[in-house]
């Protein structure tokens, strides 16, 4: 449903750019009361010194879509959280830029019983509590320059951007029941999706996947069409070469070795290097942006 709505938007925008030809881009001298009242295309454009707040279309196409195929729940899910800006530098040329910022911090906890104090009291119903922190960070930046050209309300454009990204994630566990020489194996959650136990003789302590790091260029093309003065909807597709760089990612376990506790460092995966190239729709936005400019 959602393509059928794209494919009948896209015809809205195409249609009315042709019907126009004789009401927007061409003033006839023998009806001077027809041509005072029609708005002249180029109105409909910005102008250079405009800001334009871009946003992803397509939740709202979700939303139309699931209005005519009998979904029982509908709901308008607005979930993403990318920023897109653009910078008319000329009439017919402007600077873009897209921010994207994903800052999580997430916990697990599961109670267990309390070892140290069951070791006194057996009967004693004392819990602790083992803990699983997981903190994410994701952060996306695009630059690019636009080239502008059309009328009747309908625009093409084309131009270039630059890629960066970077994503990190960190894990840390902390636990109720201490690994000591009294308790060389306590009991720890060993599956942070039910809470699973288990005695362990070791056990994680710190996890850090490598970090990753993106960088591309991209090549795009596209079209857009005026509804109101400033207010445009339209599509883009495009062709990104990038390089994806992996850093090296370790973690860290505790175990007793006699009376000492030591912590270990492990390497896991090595650090790599991933190189791309494809064409994509969509480019940057969903199947449809809206951009109001102001």
């Amino acid at each position: 449903m959602r393509i059928i709505i794209s494919i009948a938007l896209l015809g809205f925008i195409i249609a009315p750019s042709f019907a126009q030809i004789n009401n927007d881009g061409i003033a006839y001298g023998d009806n001077q009361e027809n041509t005072t009242r029609t708005r002249h295309a180029s109105e409909y454009f910005p102008k250079a010194g405009d800001i334009a707040i871009g946003f992803d279309a397509t939740p709202f196409l979700n939303y139309v879509g699931n209005m005519f195929n009998g979904a029982t729940s509908n709901s308008l899910n607005l979930g993403d959280n990318t920023l897109h800006f653009r910078y008319f530098l000329t009439d017919f040329s402007a600077a873009r830029v897209a921010l994207r910022i994903n800052s999580h911090r997430d916990m697990n906890a599961f109670y267990l019983d309390d070892q140290a104090d069951q070791a006194l009291d057996p009967l004693s119903r004392s819990q602790v509590e083992d803990r699983r922190l997981t903190f994410s960070n994701n952060y996306e930046l695009k630059l690019g320059y636009l080239m502008f050209r059309g009328e009747n309300r309908l625009r093409g454009f084309f131009g270039g951007d630059l890629f960066l990204g970077y994503e990190k994630m960190r894990r840390e566990f902390e636990y109720g029941n201490q690994m000591t020489v009294a308790n060389t194996t306590p009991l720890s959650v060993t599956n942070w999706n039910n809470g699973n136990t288990a005695s362990q003789a070791s056990r994680i302590i710190e996890s850090t996947p490598g970090s990753v790091f993106n960088i591309g260029l991209g090549a795009v093309i596209g079209a857009e069409y005026y509804l109101l003065p400033r207010v445009c909807i339209g599509v883009e597709t495009g062709l990104v070469y990038g390089q994806t760089f992996y850093g090296q990612g370790h973690h860290q376990r505790e175990v007793m070795v006699g009376n000492n506790l030591i912590k270990e460092d492990f390497e896991d995966s090595p650090k790599s290097r991933n190189r791309d190239a494809f064409t994509t729709f969509p480019y940057t936005f969903g199947n449809m942006f809206l951009m109001i400019h102001f």
